[in-house]
């Protein structure tokens, strides 16, 4: 069974496309004359498919089930007068097969009612029937899904939007894309660069231009859906949901299944070519009207093509790879595909239609690239989740002391940004969360089904989730200790008594020093090939600022270390710093920590602990425009 949606983040869920097999004996369940369930249409053939036999399309409430052409002409056939046999004796003379009443009992059986296509016997109710099963829950696919416009709405604008997708128009458009673009990275990179700091620095810029990528998103949607028009498909939908907790858009597009390759493939990329073309669009407005901050959201709606195009997930990329090699969803196949492609005796279900060899290739070849990395990332989104959650929840007590602020003066502006930035914040930290328990949920509920009633399984169950839970324990102990204890090993702990603003020069008991009274400006952050001014880096401090003094004559190697380390992220200091009992000292407002060298790893774990810090008065207050120019 198969139901599509594209979205600018992902998909709604699909389910495995059933395959046929073994028939069992016939029961109760079919009746003599059996009648089509309400709500199915028989299609016709699947067009541009990567099975080796054709495969056929039937439409059930709205969604596509792909069967083999032997199922699709019994179902031809059913209309609720032919009897049992009378559809054996049609079927025997209009096909090449020789079928009887029984293998007609047989085949609506064990096929035709558990995918809901025929209407069982009165009071009958047959196992594995699916007419009404609700999708599962996946963390890759668009959850939560709420109607937002139907087609009266929609197709008014796809049908005069589906010119852009004639030649004489396309032709020349992605013309003007290309010259847009090249005419902005390659020609006036520095008006982006200009754009990007007003935004960062003129109220209300920042808000603005997220408002704009929201837009743009919406229009990506009518470049799905204009695109199904052209090929002659109908969008049945678009809305809103939810795509790894992060708010996303869709376009229900199943009715694509019906088109051959190209219809499909077009729709896949019509989001990306209204994308585009809205970005061409910012670009010329920027141009004629000197508003360089529109080019920010081009960049930030170029990146978002990019993105797009990531085929490990269920994005534009993804589909279009889907769409070219014939096979509806890759995911929801890959189980069906594994069985009918593995010599295992394990392991119960359908296996997919013999696929042609191109297509069985890419397949493969998918599948070995995508599992490992989506383990790897699910590997590094465990073993790292306390020192993320602990520094995403200090950012955001950080950001509700300074939306408290922004209240008590009425700040509007500061406090729809500070909203703003809260909630990029929280989405991260939620999702990484939601997609986690997901994911372990669905494990558990896995080993519990497989170890079910078998003693030997439950005790390798039983192993397999002790050795999971002890690697988790012994990557997270590491984190909750530093946690724990103020940071990594080592790390020395001061009590600042003053943070006055002194114009004079002052000394501190510590080397380099930790905190206390200092300059009025602070120091830029960023990294400094020369000594910079005790009072003003103190001043940075106060700020969350790290900063990371190293000896002059330190080896290059572990200079460039820390100059890619500064470069990284925000709120870090580096300087040379003469006299140091230590080649490298690393301090934060309070805190003091020394190393040999860079390759001891408590330097990236002071730095990830005590970076913004709500130990430091002031944490996020600005880093820039103080004083210095960093390299």
């Amino acid at each position: 069974m198969i139901t599509k949606a594209k979205a600018d983040q992902a998909p709604a869920t699909e389910q495995p496309i059933v395959s046929t097999g073994e028939v069992r004996q016939p029961d109760a369940l079919v009746p003599e004359r059996p009648a089509l369930a309400s709500g199915v249409e028989l299609v016709g053939m699947m067009q541009g498919t990567g099975f080796t036999n054709q495969q056929w399309l039937v439409q059930r409430n709205g969604q596509f089930i792909q069967i083999t052409e032997l199922l699709y002409r019994v179902a031809e056939q059913i209309d609720g007068r032919r009897t049992l046999g009378e559809i054996a004796e049609e079927l025997t003379q209009s096909t090449e097969w020789l079928v009887s009443a029984e293998n007609v009992s047989q085949i609506i059986e064990a096929k035709l009612l558990p995918l809901g296509l025929v209407v069982p016997s009165a009071g009958a109710a047959p196992s594995g029937v699916v007419s009404g099963a609700v999708p599962s829950f996946s963390p890759l696919s668009v959850n939560m899904r709420m109607k937002v416009i139907g087609p009266r709405a929609i197709d008014p604008f796809t049908r005069v939007l589906q010119v852009i997708f004639a030649s004489p128009v396309l032709i020349p458009m992605l013309v003007i894309v290309a010259a847009a673009h090249i005419w902005m990275y390659i020609a006036n990179m520095g008006l982006v660069v200009a754009g990007l700091m007003e935004t960062l620095y003129k109220p209300g810029l920042l808000l603005l231009v997220l408002g704009i990528v929201l837009a743009a998103a919406v229009v990506h949607e009518f470049g799905h859906a204009s695109a199904l028009r052209y090929g002659g498909g109908k969008v049945r939908a678009m809305g809103a949901g939810l795509y790894l907790i992060y708010p996303a858009f869709y376009t229900d597009v199943t009715d694509g299944y019906r088109l051959g390759r190209g219809a499909r493939v077009r729709t896949d990329l019509g989001g990306v070519y209204f994308h585009l073309i809205f970005a061409a669009g910012l670009i010329a407005i920027a141009f004629l009207s000197g508003q360089y901050f529109l080019l920010v959201a081009v960049v930030l709606i170029n990146s978002d093509v990019v993105r797009q195009f990531i085929p490990f997930v269920r994005l534009d990329g993804y589909w279009m790879l889907t769409d070219l090699t014939g096979v509806p969803d890759f995911f929801t196949q890959m189980g069906p595909f594994l069985r009918s492609v593995l010599p295992l005796r394990a392991g119960q279900g359908d296996k997919l239609p013999e696929l042609t060899p191109w297509v069985r290739a890419v397949f493969l070849l998918f599948t070995v690239l995508t599992v490992p990395a989506l383990a790897i990332l699910v590997f590094l989104m465990v073993t790292n989740l306390p020192s993320f959650v602990a520094a995403s929840w200090d950012s955001l007590l950080s950001q509700f002391e300074q939306l408290s602020l922004a209240f008590s003066g009425g700040n509007i502006l500061g406090i729809a940004l500070l909203f703003t930035q809260v909630l990029l914040l929280a989405l991260p930290l939620l999702g990484t969360v939601f997609i986690l328990f997901t994911l372990g949920r669905g494990a558990l509920r896995g080993l519990w089904n497989w170890s079910n009633g078998a003693p030997m399984r439950k005790l390798v169950a039983g192993l397999v989730l002790a050795a999971i839970l002890a690697l988790v324990a012994v990557a997270w102990s590491p984190q909750v200790s530093a946690l724990a204890n103020g940071g990594p090993p080592g790390v020395q702990n001061f009590k600042i008594e003053s943070r006055s603003h002194l114009d004079s020069s002052v000394t501190y008991p510590q080397s380099p020093p930790v905190g206390g009274d200092h300059s009025p400006v602070w120091q830029n952050c960023g990294f400094y090939d020369s000594p910079i001014n005790n009072e003003n880096g103190v001043h940075s401090l106060e700020h969350g600022a790290v900063w990371i003094a190293y000896r002059p004559d330190l080896p290059r190697k572990e200079i460039d270390f820390l100059f890619q380390t500064v470069r990284s992220q925000s709120y870090i200091l580096a300087s040379p710093y003469p006299g140091l009992k230590a080649p490298i000292v690393v301090s934060s407002w309070g805190r003091q920590l020394e190393f040999d060298s860079t390759d001891d790893p408590r330097l990236q774990r002071f730095v990830q602990t005590f970076r913004l810090s709500r130990q430091a008065p002031e944490a996020g207050e600005s880093c820039t425009d103080g004083k210095g120019e960093p390299k």
